[in-house]
């Protein structure tokens, strides 16, 4: 007997467990490749990384400290209707985001510009945040043009890897004049919106600022580009801290190739397991071809950093929200 259409309707889906898959086969990607690779093996590696820790930590805070310049170059006059404490924990939210959940560069600027509403207005927040996340990009597409160039000089036959840096150099350039465009032009926004709104149901468009809307936002971008080479130079301590032999050039490819597992694994947590399997699959270009768990220490210690620094913007997010509750 089929079961009425209203029993149906009503049966709770489990949406949790949607949203938990991705982190769960990244992880379990992430044991594979631990085993493979020599558990022993890996553990060692990455206890000889450990009193590095605090040089890759403190070059992770530089980029999230040049997305608050690149902010605060975008607003200009107007940054300073927004509170220090506000300045603080959309921060430490908006990183936090980007570590720990699905497609978290995004949510995190979303709810930056939810903490930067109550003060600026929503239209100006969220032609902020589009300009931010244009001129993040953009530093993104140049670097992955520099390091495919990079990849492109390592001796013995071309690696795919080029390939890979071309492709997402094309797409994060496209993407960046693409949401300029959906500022500067607004029959791009229209169609923006309407295939937006096709995917995400009908759900109240976000208004955008007449006056900002119309800017260049070329120092911003200059901001970011210095955040990545904050990154760059992150990348190769990374690389000495687990054993290679550091140079530009390697340093050029083990950032490369953070940048395609990023962009790949968007969709996971952290990109767990993907950025990984990216290190493990060109684990020659950086110098480790016979030593796997090298190349994968690499990812772990990224992620170690990034982890711990998300765990610490969660206590800080949370302690300026209880003293400003506290405050009224």
């Amino acid at each position: 007997m089929d079961r009425p259409a209203a029993v149906v309707a009503t049966r709770p889906r489990p949406r949790w467990l949607v949203r938990a898959l991705p982190a769960v086969v990244g992880l379990a990607v992430i044991v594979y490749l631990v085993h493979a690779a020599g558990p022993s093996r890996v553990a060692q590696v990455l206890l000889h990384a450990g009193p590095w820790m605090p040089a890759i930590a403190a070059l992770e805070f530089v980029q999230m400290f040049s997305d608050v310049v690149a902010l605060r170059l975008i607003l200009g006059g107007v940054a300073r209707r927004i509170p220090s404490s506000t300045w603080v924990r959309s921060s430490a939210v908006s990183y936090a985001m980007m570590v720990l959940v699905p497609a978290g560069r995004a949510a995190g600027e979303v709810a930056r510009g939810a903490l930067f509403a109550p003060h600026i207005g929503v239209p100006l927040a969220a032609t902020c945040g589009t300009q931010l996340q244009a001129s993040y990009v953009f530093a993104i597409g140049m670097f992955s043009l520099v390091e495919m160039s990079a990849v492109a000089a390592l001796p013995g036959p071309r690696s795919p890897l080029v390939v890979l840096l071309g492709l997402n150099a094309a797409l994060m350039l496209a993407a960046s004049a693409g949401l300029l465009a959906i500022l500067w032009d607004a029959r791009a926004g229209r169609w923006l919106e309407r295939l937006r709104r096709r995917f995400a149901g009908n759900a109240e468009a976000v208004p955008l600022d007449p006056e900002a809307r119309h800017r260049i936002p070329v120092a911003a971008a200059c901001a970011c580009c210095v955040g990545r080479t904050a990154q760059l130079a992150q990348y190769a301590v990374i690389l000495s801290a687990v054993g290679g032999a550091v140079t530009l050039q390697r340093a050029l490819v083990a950032h490369g190739l953070h940048l395609i597992g990023a962009t790949l694994g968007d969709a996971v947590p952290g990109q767990l397991g993907v950025v990984d399997g990216t290190y493990r699959a060109f684990a020659a270009a950086v110098g480790f071809a016979s030593a796997p768990e090298r190349a994968l220490s690499i990812s772990f210690v990224a992620h170690a950093t990034q982890l711990v620094l998300a765990g610490v913007c969660v206590l800080v997010a949370a302690v300026i929200r209880r003293g400003g509750e506290a405050a009224r």
